[in-house]
């Protein structure tokens, strides 16, 4: 799998994600030992949603987040974008809510149409981490809202032995005992070390025009929330 930084990879993440969409969930509950749930009631909490929001759920998978809007926020209108049809078929099932197999770097939404755009576990699988932030500040409204959950990669060392730890001996051992695919969790390892730390995309969002950006390491520490809004 290549990996953040190595060229075109869209079509090959979109493949893996197909192949591992019957195990998904259950591999997220396991390597989080559930904690994902709290994450993902965060992301949402910090987007400050009006009652009725037009929310965008991008990368969104089986749709764990787009269930938690409408959760949070039942007049809600909340769409769920993915490129990986496997994943939005079995999030479908489980929600019941309106999806749209795309490309998060163009988006058949338009311009300036959602009050906030939610991406949980999605930006380090994106080609381009620059066409996608541009692409999120173009379909949202003045003052709308970002929330980012991702597993960055660590700064500092107390935060990069946790990672070490958790990537190198968690991951792959839950990926073979779980999945048919564990080589798509040794992607998800090698991936970090690879992706853009925090910081990085905090100066990103902010030469975009992003303003209020502030991030927050959510327990147990290799989870973090980042907020942003355009002005």
């Amino acid at each position: 799998m290549p990996l953040p930084g190595e060229g075109e990879r869209g079509a090959a993440v979109r493949r893996m994600f197909d192949r591992v969409a019957p195990t998904y969930d259950l591999l997220n509950r396991v390597l989080a030992l559930r904690t994902d749930v709290r994450w993902r009631r965060r992301l949402v909490r910090s987007l400050e949603l009006g009652p009725a929001p037009m929310v965008v759920d991008l990368c969104a998978g089986t749709m764990d987040v787009a269930a938690e809007v409408r959760r949070q926020r039942p007049q809600a209108r909340v769409v769920a974008a993915d490129f990986a049809r496997g994943m939005l078929a079995r999030g479908r099932l489980k929600t019941g809510l309106p999806a749209v197999q795309a490309d998060s770097l163009a988006l058949p939404v338009r311009t300036a149409s959602c009050d906030a755009v939610t991406v949980a576990f999605g930006v380090r699988n994106l080609e381009s981490l620059e066409r996608g932030v541009a692409e999120i500040a173009r379909v949202l409204v003045p003052g709308g809202s970002l929330g980012v959950l991702e597993f960055f990669r660590p700064e500092r060392a107390a935060a990069r032995l946790l990672h070490r730890l958790y990537d190198r001996a968690v991951v792959p051992l839950v990926g073979r005992a779980v999945s048919r695919d564990p080589g798509a969790y040794r992607y998800l390892a090698d991936s970090i070390g690879a992706f853009s730390s925090v910081g990085e995309l905090e100066a990103l969002l902010h030469d975009a025009g992003f303003t209020a950006i502030a991030h927050r390491a959510l327990w147990p520490g290799v989870a973090t929330l980042v907020v942003a809004r355009r002005p």
